[in-house]
């Protein structure tokens, strides 16, 4: 009851006084801080219509870190220019096609493939992008690195080749959801939809039900002290409509679904102030 009270007279002085957004950005940052210690989790959030970080606990921030599944959106819209912005329908037969769920995805289209993070729908998307397709929409997304030399398990998300800084990262998310109504994008961002509501992120959702997000999770290398199989990433987008927040989250040793409901524990403390 205290945190909420001091959230609402932080609100209330930003509603009489100016400048205001700096207080209310200053009480979030410190509620987040109170309430989720775990020495485990890093994360970034992002005040969505300037690009500013509000808050944010994550050691190195500048480091690149690998992102697993993260790259995903991206891939596929780098197959996309080069195939008329259309893309295909696949089927996954799981563990045969290199995908993590050993019983397949079964037949899907580009939605449901990042709804559920489907490796095999894109092992094949990727072994049909070329290097120039790539390098494309890095530039245009701000992400820089040696895109020109990965290869295609690397843009499917797997190995570390390919590491973007974490404010890069959530910048590249910002500027996808701010193009909805260019060419490939909405299918990708219905796919996000889809990942907060019953996907990979779905602890999203049912931590702030009601309004829609965008959500996309990823499971990376653990490239960091103390080392573990790997990092669990989430990326979400809330409200889905019109992004007020960008919330990066890595949550150590486990994998991206976890840190889903991680990043739906925060982003319901950021809301509502519980």
């Amino acid at each position: 009851m205290k945190k909420i009270f001091s959230l609402f007279l932080l609100v209330l002085a930003g509603a009489l006084l100016a400048p205001s957004a700096s207080l209310y950005d200053q009480s979030i940052a410190e509620v987040l801080r109170k309430e989720f210690t775990s020495p485990s989790l890093s994360y970034l959030l992002m005040d969505a219509p300037t690009g500013t970080i509000v808050a944010a606990r994550w050691d190195e921030m500048n480091r690149p870190v690998p992102v697993g599944s993260l790259v995903k959106p991206f891939t596929a819209l780098a197959y996309a220019q080069s195939h008329d912005y259309r893309y295909p329908e696949l089927v996954c037969r799981g563990a045969a096609d290199g995908c993590w769920l050993p019983r397949g995805h079964g037949r899907i289209s580009i939605p449901e493939a990042i709804a559920y993070s489907c490796n095999a729908y894109f092992r094949k998307l990727a072994a049909q992008v070329s290097h120039e397709d790539i390098k494309q929409i890095a530039t245009h997304y701000g992400i820089r690195g040696p895109v020109q030399s990965l290869t295609s398990p690397d843009l499917v998300g797997l190995g570390h080749r390919l590491e973007i800084p974490p404010e890069q990262i959530a910048h590249a998310y910002l500027e996808l959801a701010g193009h909805s109504a260019s060419p490939g994008i909405a299918e990708l961002l219905q796919g996000m939809a889809l990942s907060a509501r019953a996907g990979t992120a779905s602890a999203i959702q049912k931590s702030i039900p009601g309004v829609a997000a965008l959500a996309k999770t990823g499971t990376a290398p653990c490239l960091h002290m103390p080392r573990a199989p790997g990092d669990g990433y989430t990326i979400v987008l809330y409200p889905a409509d019109s992004p007020r927040w960008a919330l990066l989250v890595r949550e150590h040793g486990v994998p991206g679904a976890h840190a889903a409901g991680v990043a739906g524990a925060m982003l319901r403390t950021i809301v509502t102030g519980r």
